[in-house]
C-alpha cells in the first residue's frame, strides 16, 4: 500500500525515500506541485518542505475555520448557530491575519485557491499532511 501511495502522490525521484525523508523533501516532491509553485510558497509563506506545508499555521487556521463552520449545527445550540461561521469559509485567504493579498495571489496562481475553504481542502495539503503522519508513524515503529 505504501508503495502505491508513493507512486500516486510523489515525483518519481522521491518514491524510494522513507516517509521521514519525504517529509523533509522540497514541496515539489509532491506530484502536481511545480517548481514555480514551490518558489511561490517559499516567497509567500516560507514553505520549503512537505512538512512545512503540512504544518503551516495559515493552513491549520483555514482548516480549523472550515471544520468548525461545517460543524456549527452539531456543536452549538441553534439559538447560537450563526451563518457567520459558514460565511467565513468563503472569505478570501487574506482575511486570515498575517496573510497578505499578495500571498493570496500566489496561492491563486499556484493552486487556483481563492477562499479559506479551498485552502483548507486543497488536495496537495492533504497529501503533505498524510506524508507527515506516515513519517511520524514510521519513526514510532523504528
Amino acid at each position: 500500500m505504501s508503495e502505491i501511495l508513493k507512486e500516486k502522490y510523489l515525483v518519481k525521484k522521491y518514491e524510494q525515500l522513507s516517509w521521514r525523508e519525504v517529509a523533509k523533501a522540497p514541496i515539489s516532491a509532491i506530484s502536481g506541485v511545480s517548481e514555480q509553485d514551490a518558489v511561490d510558497l517559499k516567497s509567500s509563506f516560507d514553505i520549503e518542505t512537505v512538512g512545512d506545508f503540512a504544518r503551516n499555521p495559515f493552513v491549520c487556521i483555514a482548516q480549523g475555520i472550515n471544520s468548525f463552520s461545517k460543524a456549527t449545527a452539531e456543536i452549538l445550540d441553534k439559538t447560537f448557530n450563526s451563518k457567520e461561521f459558514k460565511e467565513m469559509r468563503g472569505l478570501p485567504i487574506h482575511a486570515i491575519k498575517g496573510v497578505s493579498e499578495g500571498d493570496s495571489a500566489l496561492l491563486k496562481r499556484a493552486f487556483g485557491i481563492d477562499t479559506i475553504q479551498e485552502l483548507a481542502e486543497n488536495k496537495y495539503i492533504y497529501v503533505a499532511q498524510i506524508i507527515v503522519t506516515l513519517a511520524f508513524l514510521e519513526e514510532l515503529v523504528s
